[in-house]
């Protein structure tokens, strides 16, 4: 048994298993996949063991148990990476925390009637909301590149935990293609190439579907 296990639900669906997944293979970091498929009968049975909020991501480090995305992220940062997973100064550093806090528990109708589903690919009509919540997106991505940048292709030059959040829009955006400003659709194209998110999306399409696409890609 190795010393990280994580927690994960299916890959074509569960955009906040990807964000944790994405940090420790981007940080060559071993670990355990432990897979649940979700929407089962039995699903909350089987992470009983695991997560105490019978939800997905969790991490196990040894006799240590995080759950939430986020705090899993901030744990790994914190006590496996000595502080390497965010920006080294201390202002870049607060903007990629509000950043990453932002994506994490704003964007209500996105996350409603554009749920994370790596098999789709539909242009889907946008609501007011939708078109609101695209558009803060697409500005928080230009202002990241555009301040912060110039050290590599990310949104604070070099990887972080930031584009790790950020992660399951590039997917969600690639399913449901909105119109983004050039400077959002580079970085976005930068997500999308990155090779460890490409094997999450191939894999992802590769599950067995577990609900109706029609259901999950709803226009809103």
């Amino acid at each position: 048994m190795k010393d990280i296990r994580l927690v994960i639900g299916d890959k074509n669906y569960s955009s906040w298993s990807l964000c944790p997944w994405l940090l420790l293979q981007m940080f060559d970091l071993e670990f355990e996949e432990i897979q649940i498929a979700l929407y089962q009968d039995d699903t909350a049975e089987k992470l009983g063991p695991y997560s105490p909020s019978l939800k997905v991501p969790a991490l196990l480090h040894r006799e240590i148990t995080v759950w939430d995305s986020l705090a899993i992220c901030e744990y790994v940062n914190e006590d496996l990476l000595r502080g390497r997973a965010w920006p080294a100064s201390s202002r870049r550093r607060a903007a990629a925390r509000s950043v990453s806090a932002e994506i994490h528990s704003e964007f209500p109708a996105l996350k409603k009637h554009w749920p994370m589903n790596c098999k789709a690919s539909i242009k889907l009509p946008l609501s007011e909301q939708i078109y609101n919540e695209v558009a803060r997106i697409d500005a928080i991505w230009s202002c990241c590149r555009h301040r912060y940048g110039e050290n590599g292709d990310y949104l604070f030059g070099r990887f972080s935990i930031a584009d790790c959040m950020f992660a399951p829009t590039a997917v969600i955006f690639n399913s449901y293609q909105p119109e983004l400003s050039a400077a959002a659709e580079r970085y976005l194209q930068t997500l999308l190439g990155n090779p460890f998110l490409r094997k999450w999306i191939d894999e992802g399409r590769g599950e067995i579907a577990r609900q109706p696409l029609l259901a999950l890609a709803r226009a809103s």
